[in-house]
């Protein structure tokens, strides 16, 4: 996938900016707070339609605005498309190649970017539900079942957490919660799987990767953690609820699923939220980010865009160079620094300038 241009109207400090992007390498160079951080989120955006920060669409229309635009084109395996955004108030409209798209779905696998930004530690030293997220996210990149079905499961997982705490007034049947819990179980089945199928294409590819940065000296491993036993999902998920609904319906909130899963990630055997350095942490975020780009490109048959936002000049020279050599000729990159000198000179001389200052593409 390569994007061609964008085009911003009153987004975040845009008042209105049009760039055009190298197909390998561009890095957007500017002071703090000029607006080299908002131009790479409207990238992401118009990759998901959401935001990566969880801003609220409105939240990112310029001060005083009342609306605020995207647009872009791109090219995939399909040919060259156009997307287009266009959110006012609490209204946002969306277009594919002049086509209105209706539900988020459809546009998934169009248009993928994968993003790295310094908050992206909560991978390692997170909360669960941060993990979780991150799982859902890169899922639903690519895959529109487990996509549809997580909001399914959401919906489902509301309803059961009702019923628990009307159980406590005799409002609530044994069999009513028995027919929302073979729904959960339903759901939340296709959503395990998935996560594991995942994790386990991950695993390889990111040990591997870890490897290469660190030259051999860190072992990287993750695993995939649940309750439910993974070898008879539906048998083992329906015992546990039906275990524990009695502890349910104290706590008022159901305690089994995939909403309650984590990730275990180690290196050379110990816990990375525990013990790993924050530099440790900070190349193991990198290499889950890069095994995000090989895993997208065996599901989608091409490669995602990289977004870099500021994370190159925390990283020491040698595992500097070993992460641009692992993107180097094989994916758009679009990075954002202060200062060149925090990226390899191979890299900024293959790479097109972009200066970014005062909320303008200079």
């Amino acid at each position: 996938m390569i994007l061609k241009n964008i085009s911003l109207k009153n987004f975040t400090n845009y008042e209105d900016a049009y760039c055009e992007f190298d197909e390998n390498i561009n890095i957007f160079v500017g002071d703090n707070a000029q607006g080299k951080s908002n131009l790479l989120e409207s990238i992401y955006y118009i990759s998901t339609i959401s935001s990566s920060r969880k801003n609220k669409d409105k939240e990112l229309i310029k001060w005083s605005r009342d609306y605020f635009s995207i647009s872009a084109h791109f090219l995939n395996k399909f040919g060259e498309n156009k997307v287009a955004v266009k959110v006012i108030g609490n209204k946002k409209e969306v277009y594919l190649n002049n086509y209105k798209i209706e539900k988020r779905k459809e546009y998934i696998g169009y248009l993928i970017t994968v993003i790295f930004n310094p908050e992206d530690l909560y991978i390692i030293k997170g909360e669960p539900a941060q993990r979780r997220q991150y799982i859902d996210n890169e899922l639903s990149k690519t895959d529109i079942e487990y996509f549809v079905n997580s909001i399914k499961y959401k919906k489902v997982l509301e309803q059961r957490n009702i019923l628990l705490k009307e159980f406590t007034r005799k409002r609530v049947s044994d069999e009513l919660m028995n027919i929302w819990e073979e729904q959960l179980i339903k759901y939340g089945t296709i959503i395990i799987r998935k996560r594991i199928d995942l994790i386990e294409d991950l695993k390889n590819i990111s040990r591997n990767i870890h490897y290469r940065i660190t030259e051999n000296s860190e072992d990287l491993k993750i695993e995939y953690q649940t309750d439910i036993d993974i070898e008879n999902i539906e048998e083992s998920y329906r015992k546990l609820l039906k275990d524990n609904r009695k502890k349910d319906i104290e706590r008022g909130y159901t305690s089994i699923g995939p909403h309650r899963d984590d990730l275990e990630i180690s290196i050379n055997g110990i816990s990375a939220k525990k013990f790993a350095s924050q530099g440790q942490q900070r190349t193991i975020s990198l290499s889950l980010k890069i095994s995000e780009i090989e895993f997208i490109k065996n599901k989608t048959g091409e490669y995602p865009i990289l977004l870099l936002d500021d994370v190159l000049s925390e990283l020491d020279k040698k595992r500097k160079h070993k992460l641009l050599e692992e993107i180097e000729n094989k994916v758009q990159t679009i990075i954002t620094t202060t200062d060149l000198n925090d990226i390899e000179s191979f890299f900024v001389d293959k790479g097109k300038i972009i200066i970014i200052q005062d909320g303008k593409v200079i």
